[in-house]
């Protein structure tokens, strides 16, 4: 973006420790080494034209028309790829501060002069290097992706949003169906799969996993997929009220989410049990079943909602907080909710079109908004229950400590939005007498909601897609 350096960080920057540029370089190429002794493969992705540290300097800018700009990004190019031998390939797209310009000056055409002959410019150099180049589709056409990168010295994949922001909505995403459709014969895509659902919580529904890895095409048409999101760093997590010492890592404290997505991708037919298996070794403590069912029922209530109250792209909707970027819609009101669309695919009725079939009399084709309500319902009561249970033996275990509290976090945001879907129905058709005492359940609900969240995570913090976040200060509105 545009205001990656604002005067609020500048003001509160902190040099951990100053590097020179061969320090920089040898600091990759270690981590690069040490990817590759564990069968990992580095790759560099960038999907815009931004000229960060070189605008101004030799005539450098940020006009894609700019003969000295196109020379500096080849040139860059070439230098990164004969720097690092172990890097594998890149990632580029014709993205963020691209222009859609005819002729020599398009998009794609800068592309090819840049990474396509950069990359060439170095295989000259190092004949027999594998170097693959990963093309977004997003603001460009496969046709003339293909055209201008058929003189490619290597592996030419595609990429494609597969969930656009949301992998935790509907296991079959239907985006990508004219894609496959039309992917030529020998071409296969990567998927790119966003988390920008859940920053905070431990997630973990095999269920779900397994279908949604299931319902993702052959490998002659997918090269993969790689998940992640853009709104929240995996690295060490800054959230926690009682952090360790070193703060634990997202992967560590996530454990369990990454070794569903890790496991089933390689065999979608491993078992349940092998999970509630896990589960009993890693907390002796509590039954494993019991704990295991309430982990997965709960985990339910991301794909419930996202699949209700569609925001496509990471600023238009982050569930934790049902909320938005400020300069979207913020937080997301009843009136929201009644005039909200769901997702496509999704089969689930939007509130406006539930009503017209009521009133009509029509058949309802579909999930109605009540039905989701009921189910998140379920969700939040069933896991509720089962939580005195496994708390009366959880002894000193911290880890299952605060895995119950995110349980119980995510129950009670369950039955929030659970009130807030009938509230809003209810003022859908005019009852304003229902509609209040829902959203009188729900404002208790966010409250149990907003207690249970900090009682683990400070709150407010600065997300990169939706800004501030704090729970406890949407209660007013709420």
């Amino acid at each position: 973006g545009h205001d990656m350096v604002r005067p609020e960080i500048l003001a509160n920057l902190e040099t951990v420790r100053s590097l020179t540029m061969a320090d920089k370089i040898r600091f990759w190429r270690d981590v690069m080494q040490y990817a590759r002794n564990r069968g990992i493969d580095v790759y560099v992705i960038t999907w815009n034209l931004f000229t960060f540290g070189a605008t101004g300097k030799h005539g450098i800018t940020t006009d894609q028309t700019n003969p000295k700009t196109i020379d500096y990004f080849r040139a860059s190019v070439r230098e990164m790829v004969l720097t690092y031998p172990l890097l594998a390939g890149m990632g580029i797209a014709a993205g963020e501060n691209m222009k859609n310009l005819p002729g020599e000056f398009s998009k794609e055409k800068f592309l090819w002069k840049t990474y396509g002959e950069g990359v060439r410019d170095a295989l000259k150099i190092q004949p027999g290097r594998q170097f693959r180049m990963i093309h977004r589709y997003h603001q460009s056409g496969q046709g003339e992706i293909l055209n201008e990168f058929k003189d490619y010295p290597g592996p030419l994949d595609l990429s494609f949003k597969y969930s656009i922001a949301h992998m935790y909505s509907i296991p079959n995403p239907p985006f990508i169906q004219p894609v496959l459709e039309n992917l030529p014969a020998g071409r296969r895509t990567w998927l790119t799969v966003r988390n920008d659902d859940i920053y905070s919580f431990r997630w973990g529904d095999p269920a779900y996993a397994r279908a949604y890895i299931r319902n993702i095409a052959g490998p002659d048409k997918i090269a993969g997929f790689y998940m992640g999101p853009d709104g929240y760093v995996w690295g060490r997590e800054f959230l926690s009220t009682e952090p360790d010492a070193p703060r634990q890592l997202v992967i560590s404290k996530q454990w369990y989410s990454f070794m569903l997505w890790g496991r089933l991708s390689y065999d979608p037919d491993l078992p349940d049990s092998l999970f509630e298996r896990t589960i009993a070794r890693r907390f002796p403590e509590v039954p494993a079943d019991k704990l295991y069912r309430a982990w997965a029922d709960v985990s339910q209530v991301f794909p419930l909602i996202t699949r209700f109250f569609w925001g496509d792209i990471d600023v238009r909707w982050f569930p934790e907080a049902c909320l938005s970027h400020p300069r979207h819609r913020g937080f997301y009101t009843v009136r929201h909710f009644v005039e909200g669309e769901t997702m496509p695919g999704s089969g689930v009725l939007s509130i406006l079109d539930w009503r017209r079939r009521k009133l009509a009399s029509e058949p309802m084709n579909g999930t109605t908004p009540l039905e989701i309500a009921d189910a998140l319902d379920g969700v939040a009561t069933r896991t509720l229950a089962a939580l005195p249970g496994l708390r009366s033996t959880q002894a000193t275990n911290k880890e299952l400590r605060l895995t119950l509290g995110d349980i119980e976090a995510m129950a009670h945001l369950s039955r929030y939005y659970a009130a807030k879907i009938r509230g809003a129905a209810a003022l859908a058709l005019d009852d304003k007498n229902a509609a209040i005492q829902y959203l009188q359940q729900a404002l208790e609900n966010w409250k149990s909601y907003s207690a249970a969240y900090t009682a683990q995570y400070t709150q407010p913090k600065l997300y990169n897609r939706v800004g501030f976040v704090d729970i406890p200060a949407l209660t007013a509105k709420v």
